[in-house]
């Protein structure tokens, strides 16, 4: 019965909910083949592009490509800086290996920093330094990826690309929003990145990464102002699941807000919400699915029971469809439902969804846990309940 905010942005890590590198603001990308085109003239024996679909082939080619690398390395160090961050880059964002990640990083950083002679030079080491910063954050070492970030932030300034576009038009945006997330001053560095040179529509999501720094500090009233902003900047482009993500944010401050009416506000939010992911992807998107939980945790926070029996039991094929029948997913929503019956004193419709999760877990599970153990027990004082036997009372006859 207890609501339990979905975090849309957590912090270090975010929780958007698409694959795409658009909705991850500091998300390495790849761009591989550039890297190839570029070292291409150099080492004339490997192809300018790569089939990125197999990427254990991809990973083969790459690693004979630093090997190749470093017979020029004397006389040229670009192309093995340049093979050692493609190499990286490739376990980060086709592996999460973060490890192997920072440590090709690495090696870029040092082959680059020996001669800075070239604008290619420059962004690869930029670059290194980003991609370092990225996977120390997600091993958890957030002080040595803000030193990364930093470096990366000094080199942009120093070498001059506050006013010359690099060669990757995202990369000091980037930088900026990476350094924002592992620094202390959070805030000041989310507005900076607003000023920075990048894609327009993110500033839609900077807004609400500026609004979660307010809701960490427990600050609703400019949380929902920030938020705000940035459903106004998102509305401003036509991409609707940027909408959507804005607006189910919005909506998270508005359930949060002791404000008269918030409430109201975030519910229709959420179905606003709902309709717009339904539309842009479809009813089985993970995106409209956690909205519809997010709804429905919000409805048993207010205790419209009621309401949220409907939009449970609305979403049951969909889930069906995209977890399948015999799934974690599916146990929680037979339990979800089931509590909801017991509000309702429907003992009889509880029992029969409570012994539908227990069958669920009791094929997923390879030994009972916890959950296991309170569903078996409700479901036994269920039918205790049920079989006892009416009370009756004797009573003297009246002559």
């Amino acid at each position: 019965q207890h609501y339990k905010s979905i975090t849309f942005i957590e912090i270090p890590n975010m929780n958007i909910h698409h694959t795409s590198n658009k909705f991850n603001l500091f998300e390495p990308e790849i761009h591989l083949n550039d890297k190839l085109k570029l070292l291409h003239n150099v080492l004339e024996a490997f192809p300018q592009e790569i089939d990125e679909d197999d990427t254990e082939l991809y990973l083969q080619s790459l690693m004979k490509l630093v090997a190749y690398a470093k017979i020029f390395s004397r006389d040229d160090p670009l192309p093995l800086a340049v093979a050692h961050l493609a190499l990286g880059l490739v376990y980060v964002v086709k592996k999460s290996y973060w490890k192997q990640g920072e440590h090709h990083a690495s090696e870029a950083i040092v082959h680059a920093e020996n001669m800075l002679t070239s604008k290619e030079q420059i962004n690869t080491l930029i670059e290194s330094y980003y991609v370092v910063g990225y996977c120390r954050l997600k091993l958890g070492k957030t002080g040595e990826a803000l030193e990364a970030a930093t470096a990366a932030r000094n080199c942009i300034e120093e070498l001059g690309f506050l006013n010359n576009k690099p060669s990757n038009p995202n990369l000091e945006y980037k930088v900026t929003v990476l350094a924002a997330w592992c620094s202390p001053s959070r805030l000041q560095l989310f507005l900076e990145s607003l000023e920075c040179v990048g894609p327009p529509d993110k500033n839609a999501y900077i807004h609400l990464m500026i609004a979660q720094y307010y809701r960490d500090n427990k600050n609703i009233s400019d949380a929902l102002k920030s938020a705000k902003q940035g459903l106004e900047a998102a509305n401003q482009f036509e991409d609707i699941a940027m909408q959507a993500d804005a607006s189910r944010y919005l909506a998270e401050c508005y359930m949060e807000s002791p404000g008269h009416g918030c409430v109201d506000e975030g519910l229709l939010l959420l179905r606003k919400t709902i309709a717009l992911y339904t539309t842009h992807f479809s009813g089985l998107d993970t995106s409209t699915l956690s909205t519809n939980d997010l709804l429905i945790n919000a409805l048993l926070k207010q205790e419209m029971y009621d309401e949220a029996l409907e939009e449970l039991k609305a979403i049951k094929e969909a889930k069906i469809l995209k977890f399948g029948e015999y799934s974690k997913q599916m146990a929680d929503f037979y339990k979800q439902l089931g509590s909801l019956y017991l509000i309702q004193n429907r003992t009889k419709d509880a029992l029969r969804v409570f012994k539908s999760c227990l069958s669920i877990l009791n094929i997923i599970q390879t030994k009972p846990n916890s959950v296991t153990t309170s569903i078996r027990n409700t479901i036994k004082s269920l039918e205790a309940s049920r079989t006892e036997k009416p009370a009756f009372k004797l009573h003297s006859k009246v002559k």
